[in-house]
């Protein structure tokens, strides 16, 4: 009798550890997603999901990794230490281009603004033929640039374009008048017209954005689950966003991106909308403006570059 009552106790001590065992592998995920991003305003739904436990509330672990260089993240992805990136079309065609396998899963939110300096006496995207515009050349920003003037009927042939990679430089060279005009994106295009810049033309008025929330094709396959945990929390804080006001979260916001402390009162984040994939038309111009500029050999398709799979 002693023996078998020795050998309940054992099996019921057993099962129990198994129970346990299982109730932690539910409660925390093997697998952690790392997301890439960058000081700007298309991250914050990220950081606020972060911030609010929305990832957590979705039964998924994620690490933020923020950079301050573009070439910086794309090393890190390019190791293997990121899954997703918060990027743009031209970036996720370059990667491939440069045989990282990277998918566009949804676009993402954020205005970008081309602006005529105070003292430049530019007023219309027409007056900036044979005038200075600083940029950064063969990224998202030259390409929005580009459509900017030619829907203001200007060709890119007929600019200065002056490469000024670094947005603080830029947005310096802009208020000190050594480019008569600049094309910025928020929060640093804010700070700019409240400084006195005239803006001439956005993506938000033109439909034009070419952003991106993109995961390496690896995880991908190997997480598809979590991705769409991500993008759950994703839907969640940009539920937040809409209802709250900016004061309630503007300095976390300011501290986790490291943006400037004067543009508290100039920050205009974008309508964030739910995670929706990217226009097929954009993504096409991308792909054509690339191809014009001889910055690409390979063909690529939009079927083939975005997974439309994460967001059903």
């Amino acid at each position: 009798m002693k023996k078998i009552l020795v050998a309940c106790l054992i099996l019921a001590l057993g099962l129990g550890l198994v129970g346990c065992n299982q109730k932690q592998a539910a409660e925390f995920p093997a697998k952690t997603i790392t997301i890439g991003v960058m000081p700007d305003v298309e991250s914050i739904p990220f950081l606020i999901a972060e911030k609010n436990g929305y990832f957590t509330k979705q039964g998924v672990a994620v690490k933020i990794v923020h950079f301050n260089a573009a070439k910086d993240r794309d090393s890190a992805l390019q190791s293997g230490q990121l899954d997703g990136v918060i990027t743009d079309v031209l970036a996720v065609v370059f990667a491939n281009e440069g045989g990282i396998n990277l998918k566009i899963c949804a676009k993402n939110d954020g205005n970008v603004e081309l602006m005529a300096g105070k003292n430049s006496g530019i007023n219309s995207i027409t007056e900036l033929s044979g005038r200075s515009i600083g940029l950064s050349t063969n990224t998202i920003m030259e390409y929005t640039a580009d459509q900017m003037l030619a829907a203001g009927g200007v060709k890119a042939s007929q600019v200065q374009k002056v490469a000024i990679p670094q947005l603080p430089t830029r947005l310096e060279m802009l208020q000190g008048g050594k480019v008569e005009a600049a094309i910025l994106p928020e929060p640093l295009a804010g700070l700019a017209v409240k400084n006195g810049a005239r803006v001439l033309a956005s993506t938000d008025a033109m439909g034009t954005k070419a952003g991106a929330i993109a995961f390496t094709g690896k995880s991908l396959q190997e997480s598809p689950a979590e991705i769409k945990a991500v993008f759950r929390a994703y839907n969640d804080a940009v539920a937040y966003l809409a209802q709250e006001p900016l004061t309630s979260y503007v300095d976390f916001i300011i501290e986790a991106q490291g943006f400037p402390a004067e543009v508290k009162d100039s920050l205009q984040l974008p309508k964030y909308s739910q995670a929706a994939l990217p226009s097929e038309a954009v993504f096409n111009d991308v792909v054509k403006w690339l191809k014009d500029k001889n910055l690409i050999k390979g063909s690529y398709e939009y079927k083939n570059l975005v997974d439309d799979t994460v967001l059903r």
